[in-house]
This record gives C-alpha cells, sequence and structure tokens, in this order.
C-alpha cells in the first residue's frame, strides 16, 4: 500500500513539475518575446556623387538554360555540374553627357546632331526570376554556392554576348530616332538630323556650330 501512494504522488510531483516547465515555455515566449527589442546601427557614407546622363533606349530579355560544368578527369569523383534557368537582360544606351557643342551644327531649318555611339548600359542576371534546378559537387571540390555563383556570372557574359549578336546597339539607334528626334524637333523647331560621325560633312561658310558661350 505505502509504494503505491509513493508511486501516485511520485508520479503527480512529476506531472506538476512538467507543467511548471510548460508554463515556464510559454510565459517566455510571451512575455519576453513581445518585449524583444532589435538594434541596428549604420555608419554610411557618401564617398562619390556622378552625373549620369545615359539614355536607356532599349531593353533585352532573355530565358536561357545554362549548364555549367567542370570536369577533373584526373580525380574520380571530382567532377561539378549545376543547371540553371536563367532570366536575364540587356540594356542599350546613349550617353548624352559625351556631345559637345562642336557635335551639334545648325542650318537654316535643319540641325546636325553628332550623337555618341550606343553602348552596353548593362547586362544582369535577375536571380529572383531565375532557378537553380540542379547543382551536383565533386568530393572535396567547389561547395554549392560557389558554384552557383561561378555560373551566374558565365550567365551573365552570354546574355551580353547573346545581345550583341542580336543587333541591341542597332536598335538602340533606331529607338533613338524614334524618341529623341521629334522631341529635339519640337524644341529646335527645325529638322534634327543624326549622325554618329561627322567626317566629310561639309556645311555652307554661313553654317556655325549652336551651343556657343
Amino acid at each position: 500500500m505505502l509504494i503505491k501512494w509513493t508511486i501516485r504522488i511520485g508520479g503527480g510531483v512529476l506531472i506538476f513539475a512538467v507543467l511548471i516547465l510548460a508554463w515556464e515555455g510559454v510565459k517566455s515566449a510571451i512575455f519576453e518575446g513581445s518585449s524583444k527589442k532589435e538594434i541596428i546601427q549604420h555608419q554610411t557614407t557618401l564617398e562619390q556623387i556622378e552625373a549620369l546622363g545615359k539614355l536607356e533606349l532599349v531593353k533585352y530579355t532573355f530565358k536561357d538554360i545554362l549548364e555549367y560544368k567542370v570536369d577533373r578527369p584526373w580525380y574520380r569523383g571530382g567532377d561539378s555540374k549545376a543547371l540553371l534557368i536563367i532570366a536575364g537582360e540587356a540594356v542599350g544606351c546613349i550617353d548624352l553627357t559625351k556631345i559637345k557643342k562642336e557635335h551639334i551644327l545648325e542650318k537654316d531649318s535643319v540641325m546636325i546632331i553628332q550623337l555618341p555611339k550606343p553602348e552596353l548600359c548593362y547586362v544582369k542576371v535577375n536571380q529572383q526570376e531565375s532557378r537553380v534546378y540542379e547543382v551536383k559537387t565533386g568530393f572535396l571540390t567547389f561547395d554549392e554556392a560557389q558554384l552557383v555563383e561561378t555560373a551566374y556570372k558565365e550567365a551573365e557574359k552570354q546574355v551580353a554576348k547573346t545581345a550583341l549578336e542580336s543587333n541591341i546597339l542597332e536598335q538602340t539607334k533606331k529607338n533613338a530616332e524614334l524618341i529623341l528626334k521629334p522631341t529635339l524637333e519640337q524644341i529646335a523647331r527645325k529638322k534634327v538630323v543624326f549622325r554618329y560621325d561627322l567626317t566629310g560633312i561639309k556645311i555652307e561658310t554661313e553654317t556655325k556650330p549652336i551651343l556657343q558661350k
């Protein structure tokens, strides 16, 4: 009989102890968690202010399935591979800050403007829209993060190459005609002609550069 009472008392004490511990955990989560404060400190320094005059005129978007593989024939089990579905973009632009007063000629009802050569303004892989489909690393070789980062860099190079092969610079020229020309003609009230090289263009003696000081 004494043994049964001892077991009952011991079981009751154990259950009580478990309830106390459970309550402490809930109390900590409710009260301490609600009073938790995050302290974030920054020391931001402005290092440079740069004037930007690049007019973005066209954007190409790409989808690509990239398999990036590193073969190591000399090391059994050392091959690494990453398979990615890439979303990338390339932008063509013209840097208007390169236009000087000697690049603008005016005569009667015509204005001739030498535009800077179109350029690939930027190329990037949109990692939020891209997907890592498969990653396989060799024993004691790449870690996954390094392999995927290298694959993204290779994808960016391919986006730039494909954009140039798809004549993004020529399309930038065409869009300059479509976008810039009507605006400038409305402002100058003259016919605007774009050139990318004024060499060989003969203007009558009375024609003179505009924007003179």
